[in-house]
C-alpha cells in the first residue's frame, strides 16, 4: 500500500499534529508514504510557511516539518513567532533560508482553486478530502486504516464523514 497525495497543513493545527503522527505510525508499520506537504496560508504562520516553502529539498522540508511540529505541539511554542521558526531550523540542522512571499501567494491561489478550506486536507485527484483523525487512529492496524482513508479519498463522491 502506498499512501500518497498532497497534504495541506498548518503547523498550529491539532488535527494536523494527529494526522502527522498517524503518517509516522503508518511508515513505522511498513507502509509506503509519499506525501507532498503543502502549507495553507492565512493562519498567521507566514514566516514558518515561507520558510518551509523556501527549503530546497524534500528532505529539508521533512526535517523542518518534524522540528516545527514538535516545537509547537510538544514544547508549546507559538507557530506565528519568528523565534519558533529559528528554533525549528536549528533543531532540524538547517541554516538560514531566503523566503519569498510570492510562493505563499501562489500556494494560496492553488488552495482556493482546489477548494481547500481546512487542514489537514488530502488531495489526490477530484475533490479535496478533509481528514480529521481522533488520536485513537494511532492505535490498532494503521495500514488497514490508511487503506480505508485512501479508498474514501479516491472515490470522487462528495463526502463529509464524521464520528463523535
Amino acid at each position: 500500500m502506498e499512501f500518497t497525495g498532497q497534504v495541506w497543513f498548518t503547523f498550529g493545527s491539532p488535527d494536523v499534529w494527529v494526522f502527522y503522527r498517524f503518517v509516522r505510525a503508518l511508515a513505522e508499520a511498513g507502509g509506503s508514504v509519499g506525501l507532498e506537504w503543502t502549507p495553507l496560508p492565512g493562519s498567521g504562520e507566514d514566516v514558518a510557511m515561507a520558510t518551509f516553502s523556501g527549503l530546497p529539498t524534500p528532505t529539508d522540508r521533512g526535517l523542518f516539518l518534524h522540528a516545527m511540529l514538535g516545537k509547537v505541539h510538544l514544547d508549546g511554542a507559538d507557530p506565528t513567532e519568528p523565534a519558533t521558526v529559528a528554533m525549528a531550523l536549528d533543531a532540524a540542522g538547517l541554516g538560514g533560508v531566503v523566503v519569498s512571499n510570492t510562493v505563499l501567494e501562489e500556494t494560496e491561489q492553488l488552495a482556493k482553486d482546489l477548494g481547500v478550506t481546512g487542514v489537514p486536507s488530502l488531495f489526490r485527484h477530484g475533490p479535496v478530502t478533509r481528514i480529521r483523525l481522533n488520536p485513537a487512529a494511532l492505535l490498532g492496524d494503521v495500514l488497514a486504516r490508511a487503506s480505508r482513508l485512501l479508498a474514501l479519498a479516491d472515490d470522487d463522491g462528495i463526502w463529509e464523514v464524521a464520528k463523535p
